[in-house]
């Protein structure tokens, strides 16, 4: 397991780039490194491997504090972990065969050829082994680079921008492969991302960047639900909702805006038809939407409640029972 505790990282004594960064990666987990340029992604991604030395705090794997090991046995526990980075950082010179391989030959490992191989099966590159970079698309050269981070066996797979450069039908092979390696290796990967898609298609846990902090680590689910406005008004600029509308339309007497979140199976089942028809209760529907994260789905509503003389009370205590959140706006 990866450990990062207290990591803060300075530049020249002045520029605080990193504060009190604290998550951990479990083994076999995918999570997600997300914020806008400048949050201290990279920054976080290149201390990992020490490619930046921390200032402070504890980088752990396995219970081993890297920045406090000697270079030899860091050097040692640097295979462990294996970056995928954002440029793929091919050589030019030498084919899709021997990019893969590069690792290997710097080792002086035995049976490269075979292990090759195997792991160009397994990207889908075993017909273009003969290929140098330069006939290569985006996809091609993606693979590539995975399969070379990947030929020495690492516990741990760092991957910057994996989708960035990619049209979306080559995304959607890409992150299917990061999820299969993932689950055959029972590898810790870690996908350093600005695209809230990924996050939500692969991830199984995240760590929301701002301004050099962690503004957040917890399951992709919770994220999306307690930090929607927020996600909205950073990465999408508004919220799709109409709040003048909104508030126009709950601003009389026996009327209620509400706002009904729902996590997993519930989300497709007819919850608030059933339960308004018993209470006897108007609903309308001012927005909504459904997402469908790495596991399950959730959904989103914000409705006005008119109920005159009803028992507005035991509706909203019956649906509070049965969804995963249930705020009242208004």
């Amino acid at each position: 397991m990866l450990e990062v505790k207290d990591l803060n990282l300075i530049y020249k004594q002045k520029l605080h780039v990193l504060k009190n960064i604290n998550f951990e990666v479990k083994k076999g987990e995918v999570a997600g490194i997300i914020g806008l340029s400048g949050a201290g992604k990279t920054s976080i991604l290149r201390s990992l491997v020490l490619l930046e030395k921390p200032t402070s705090g504890e980088i752990k794997l396995n219970g081993k504090d890297l920045s406090k090991l000697k270079e030899r046995d860091l050097m040692i526990e640097r295979k462990k972990i294996s970056v995928v980075f954002q440029n793929y950082n091919l050589l030019s010179t030498r084919t899709v065969y021997e990019n893969i391989a590069l690792p290997l030959e710097i080792n002086k490992e035995k049976n490269i050829k075979d292990r090759v191989l195997k792991l160009a099966e397994e990207v889908g590159l075993k017909d273009r082994l003969d290929h140098y970079p330069s006939s290569l698309s985006g996809g091609e050269k993606q693979r590539t680079a995975i399969a070379r981070g990947m030929i020495n066996n690492p516990e741990i797979l760092l991957l910057d921008e994996p989708t960035s450069a990619l049209d979306p039908n080559t995304t959607d092979r890409i992150l299917k492969l990061v999820l299969d390696l993932n689950k055959k290796h029972d590898l810790s990967t870690i996908i350093v991302t600005h695209e809230m898609d990924v996050i939500k298609r692969a991830c199984d846990r995240v760590v929301y960047l701002k301004n050099g902090e962690v503004n957040f680590f917890g399951p992709v689910y919770k994220f999306f639900i307690e930090k929607e406005k927020e996600i909205y008004e950073e990465f999408y600029k508004e919220i799709n909702i109409d709040w003048k509308a909104a508030r126009k339309k709950s601003g009389k007497e026996n009327q209620k805006l509400i706002k009904v979140t729902f996590y997993g199976d519930s989300t497709h089942e007819p919850i608030l038809d059933e339960i308004s028809k018993k209470y006897d209760v108007k609903l309308n529907y001012i927005y909504g939407k459904i997402e469908h994260l790495k596991l399950k789905p959730y959904g989103t509503l914000i409705i006005v409640v008119e109920y005159e003389d009803r028992d507005i009370e035991g509706f909203m205590k019956e649906l509070e029972s049965k969804v995963y959140k249930l705020e009242e706006l208004l």
